[in-house]
């Protein structure tokens, strides 16, 4: 194993954590349920409609275990900007004295050691991102390989109000998340990281910020044992949202109807008979009255 590498992972594992967890927070509050997607042309990941400037440095191949810079795959198109990144890379090897990442390539496995190699994108993201000062790391994964990007974003800077806090609840995440065999130099360096006050002491670390303490115990492997925190401000909890209530209209009173009373039932009344109507018979027609005959008196002769 690479010691001087193994030791800048350690000294910014904790860091780098926290500022994916930052990175997360606001996927989730903007695109919650969004899938990311990764436009390697324009250099950009996106959640949905949710997108940040976002660089690739390279890529671990599961079946040989071998890292490919992406400045060095001729299969990618990369921006200008994010080929120039490579250059800067370089530079880098020298300064921290890791020969290997000026290379197109190598073997994961005897740089970082077995337990390390399956999570070859995060330590290479996690040192890197720091390094060169994104403000954090994102690893993708996809068949065959995982790769890992560095996210620049003005959305992701902020001025931590309670950074014990944020130490003391989120460094055993982190171990827990990652591969972590130093935790002391871990948490000492995550605690510097927000300028808190680190005294040292045998098998114990003790972290202020002039007000509270965390108290960290280790085992002597120099793995965590405990965790402690005395008079450390907390954030204050958010209240769930209640729903507004809703204005009742004033509306006129109605009045009462008043009961009816039961009315008895009607029993229907017994049919009255009809009486038989006589039926007309039609007036016989009067006889025309015969004229009578006048006779004239017959004179005498």
């Amino acid at each position: 194993m690479d010691e001087q590498l193994i030791a800048l992972y350690h000294r910014h594992v904790a860091t780098a954590f926290d500022r994916r967890t930052r990175l997360a927070a606001l996927v989730e509050q903007k695109a919650a349920g969004e899938k990311w997607a990764y436009d390697v042309g324009a250099a950009a990941l996106s959640f949905g409609k949710l997108k940040f400037e976002a660089p690739v440095i390279g890529s671990h191949a599961s079946s040989n275990d071998s890292w490919l810079w992406a400045w060095s795959n001729r299969n990618l198109r990369l921006t200008i900007t994010n080929r120039a990144l490579g250059d800067l890379v370089r530079v880098t090897a020298h300064r921290l004295t890791v020969p290997m990442f000026a290379h197109a390539g190598f073997s994961v496995e005897p740089l970082l050691g077995a337990e390390l190699t399956k999570h070859a994108a995060d330590v290479l993201g996690t040192i890197l991102a720091r390094e060169l000062e994104y403000d954090a790391h994102y690893v993708t994964t996809e068949p065959g390989h995982r790769s890992a990007i560095l996210v620049r974003d003005d959305r992701l800077k902020f001025t931590e109000r309670y950074p014990l806090h944020r130490v003391l609840t989120l460094f055993p995440k982190a171990i827990r998340a990652l591969p972590v065999s130093d935790h002391r130099a871990a948490l000492a360096a995550y605690a510097q990281d927000y300028a808190l006050t680190v005294t040292e002491e045998p098998g114990t670390l003790k972290i202020g910020d002039g007000k509270g303490e965390v108290i960290a115990t280790f085992d002597e492997h120099d793995r965590l044992k405990k965790l402690d925190g005395t008079n450390v401000a907390a954030p204050p909890e958010k209240k769930p949202t209640l729903a507004k209530p809703v204005k009742k209209v004033a509306t006129k009173p109605v009045a009462k109807k008043l009961a009816k009373k039961p009315v008895a039932k009607k029993v229907p009344a017994k049919p009255t008979p009809k009486k038989p109507v006589a039926k007309k018979v039609p007036a016989k027609k009067r006889a025309k009255p015969t004229p009578k005959v006048v006779k004239k008196p017959v004179k005498k002769r």
